[in-house]
């Protein structure tokens, strides 16, 4: 019995071979559907990795960060704070911001609507302190970018940024100095003292402007973009300390920096359970990473969708290209079935036939696809295909699942028919 069968193989096998060497355009037209098919479908999965990689790099690329600021004095931002919510672990560091409004008389400004007024406003401008300027929004998001000098960090004092524009108008290079000065116009002064108190700022920094601000006939001087200055946090925290009168070091608002993204809501969950963030505002500035992470999500459903639609696809057309084939080779079946072979054994018989052009076609679409993959990784930076040999495998699998399908489908009506029936359409 054992004997029988091998023996009855190999001659299928050999069958098989010479079926495909005897009717050669027929069967490379199969090969090539194959190769096509088989090649999408591993196209659409290093696509789809591809996606999944730029996600992941974008994930461990980008910080994430929220903002917390508060109205209530009852529940000021201040470094006691800053240093309950530094406990988290996910935390790496954070910035703590001031806006201040301070008069430079001895600076020429962009002017606005109180040119020539002679009110004090006419010489304000707005401050802004921070621990990293580097974090401070306005740089974070490209929307200023320095272009001299260095940044300000934490252990700096007395030092501030202005931009490009300011620094032409007054002649101003890096190492000069800025005066600033409390007047009654600053704000919110609660300490008569300090009232004309000066402070000098050391130019470390010269920014510019990558987009230009409209500014209208009604814009006040200190909401010119141009005539920002940022300066540092010690330096901020003192002089907010006059303004706000009480003396404590609050912030207008904190930055709390994670080194993930995904992490930011977990975390507020936790400082509120421990009610650290009682009474104050907290805003998930996250909004970058997560539509960049949302259209590449998109593209990554719409590829899976494909893959799905290919595969469904691919069977119908292989279906198709082989109901043309057996139609082509009816008189062979139906003298088989006169000698007495067996329907499942000519089914058998076509099944390795297809295996073979397929198993030929997989190599190859794994050797075009991979040779794709790197030359387009070559050219494009922004996303990177790639394929695993599993990957490679299971699409193998795939493919010939659907080869099979094909195959059985196809033959249905040999199983219905008769030798005579099916000589009695060739009459």
């Amino acid at each position: 019995m054992g004997k029988g069968s091998s023996t009855c193989g190999i001659g299928m096998l050999r069958r098989a071979v010479l079926y495909l060497t005897r009717l050669k355009k027929k069967n490379l037209l199969l090969l090539a559907v194959m190769f096509l098919l088989i090649s999408l479908f591993m196209g659409g999965i290093a696509v789809d990795n591809g996606i999944q990689n730029s996600v992941e790099t974008i994930y461990q690329g980008m910080e994430g960060y929220f903002q917390v600021g508060s109205d209530n004095p009852a529940y000021q931002i201040d470094d006691s704070f800053i240093d309950q919510v530094m406990e988290e672990d996910t935390i790496v560091r954070y910035n703590a911001t001031n806006v201040l409004y301070l008069s430079v008389p001895d600076t020429v400004l962009i002017p606005g609507r109180f040119l020539g007024s002679g009110a004090a406003e006419e010489h304000m401008t707005r401050f802004i302190s921070n621990s990293r300027s580097n974090d401070c929004e306005y740089f974070s998001n490209k929307q200023f970018e320095l272009i001299e000098g260095e940044p300000i960090g934490d252990a700096k004092t007395n030092t501030a940024i202005i931009s490009d524009t300011l620094a032409s108008l007054n002649n101003y290079t890096i190492g000069d100095t800025i005066t600033a000065n409390i007047v009654k116009s600053s704000l919110l002064l609660f300490d008569s003292e300090a009232e004309g108190k000066a402070y000098d700022f050391r130019i470390a920094g010269i920014y510019r402007s990558n987009y230009e601000q409209k500014v209208g006939a009604d814009t006040a001087e200190c909401n010119i973009e141009d005539n920002y200055i940022f300066i540092d946090s010690n330096s901020g925290k003192e002089i907010a300390s006059y303004l706000q009168g009480n003396k404590r070091n609050t912030y207008t608002g904190v930055q709390f920096f994670l080194a993930s993204p995904r992490e930011i809501d977990e975390t507020i969950s936790r400082l509120t359970e421990k009610d650290v963030l009682e009474g104050r505002d907290i805003h998930v500035m996250n909004h970058t990473y997560e539509q960049s992470e949302e259209q590449l999500q998109t593209m990554s459903r719409l590829t899976r969708t494909y893959l799905w639609i290919l595969g469904i696809a691919g069977t119908l057309v292989l279906f198709g290209v082989m109901q043309i084939h057996l139609r082509d080779r009816r008189r062979e079946i139906a003298i088989f079935l006169s000698l007495g072979v067996k329907k499942s054994n000519i089914i058998l018989q076509h099944m390795i036939e297809n295996m073979i052009l397929y198993m030929f076609s997989w190599i190859a679409a794994v050797a075009f696809v991979s040779t794709l993959i790197f030359a387009v990784n070559r050219i494009l930076t922004d996303i990177q295909l790639s394929m695993t040999v599993t990957e490679a495998c299971l699409s193998g699998l795939i493919g010939l699942f659907a080869v099979l399908t094909a195959t059985l489908t196809s033959h249905v009506y040999i199983a219905r028919f008769s030798p005579g029936h099916i000589l009695s359409t060739f009459s």
